[in-house]
């Protein structure tokens, strides 16, 4: 089982099946299959934390023999959209009369 890094941070909304996400960074052990910035759709959720991803053709070569990454932890992705592309940031509000976003 994986320790989880400190600088890792929980999921806000849960991640379901059929959802896009992208890593945040490189996965963690001795053999990295997946780079930070490779993103995919999510194939299965596990129940300890982990989940399976069917990588986008964009992100790896036409010849990669793995399309797939397994156990990947919840803790280094993000949600994306199908282009994979990052979450947009919630936009500021102006401040009345002080001309500041």
């Amino acid at each position: 089982m994986q320790k989880p890094d400190p600088r890792d941070a929980p999921s806000s909304p849960p991640i379901a099946i059929g959802d896009f996400v992208r890593l945040r960074r490189d996965e963690p052990g001795d053999f990295v299959t997946t780079r930070a910035g490779d993103w995919g759709q999510v194939t299965r959720v596990n129940r300890n934390a982990t989940l399976d991803l069917m990588l986008a053709g964009y992100c790896r070569p036409r010849t990669t023999p793995q399309p797939r990454a397994t156990s990947i932890p919840l803790s280094i992705v993000e949600r994306c959209d199908a282009f994979g592309r990052p979450p947009q940031e919630t936009p500021r509000r102006r401040v009345w009369g002080t001309g500041e976003a």
